[in-house]
């Protein structure tokens, strides 16, 4: 009976540490066109249902090759939820696409994703270059925040995704997120 209660102690402990202390919830999808030509898409995403899962489609007019193409993360956050957004340290400065992806995009997005489940584009690992033309779907994505920092700021958090080719703004999307502390 005692190793019992110990095997449940040591489970709800372990449940517990493991957990995130914070829930994310997508708030806001914008899509922006680049500044002369647009190589990306994004505008049918959409956050749809209760859950505020993303939804719908996004396009990649062209293979995307580490030589010529970056992405840039600006960061955001309004603590107060308030729309008062205040620069964060935590950018993401123009990044060959491929190492980007590869970076960023494995540990945020894709434990969220499974092939042809949720979407139809390819799972990026370290052959992953360059990152493949074509249209692509999203179905009621909720991010899977398990390998996200335990540290995040609290409120509003805006990410400002922009595409580049060489040098030029290619187009890009402005998510909105919120996280709040879990309920206890």
């Amino acid at each position: 009976m005692k190793l019992t209660v110990i095997f449940l102690l040591l489970h709800l402990l372990h449940h517990i540490a493991c957990e995130k202390s914070y829930v994310v919830t997508n708030e806001q999808l914008d899509a922006f066109e680049g500044d002369s030509e647009s190589l990306v898409s994004f505008d049918t995403l959409r956050t749809i249902g209760e859950e505020r899962a993303l939804n719908g489609s996004f396009s990649f007019l062209g293979d995307m090759n580490n030589d010529d193409f970056k992405v840039s993360v600006e960061l955001y956050s309004s603590p107060k939820s308030d729309g008062d957004y205040k620069r964060i340290v935590f950018d993401v400065p123009p990044t060959n696409i491929c190492d980007c992806f590869k970076k960023f995009y494995v540990q945020f997005v894709q434990p969220s994703v499974r092939e042809g489940d949720i979407t139809n584009f390819p799972l990026v690992d370290e052959d992953s270059c360059p990152i493949p033309q074509g249209e692509f779907f999203i179905k009621k994505l909720i991010f899977n925040i398990e390998d996200w920092p335990d540290q995040v700021p609290r409120g509003l958090v805006k990410a400002i995704i922009t595409f580049w080719n060489d040098g030029n703004n290619v187009g890009g999307l402005i998510v909105v997120v919120r996280i709040e502390d879990r309920d206890s």
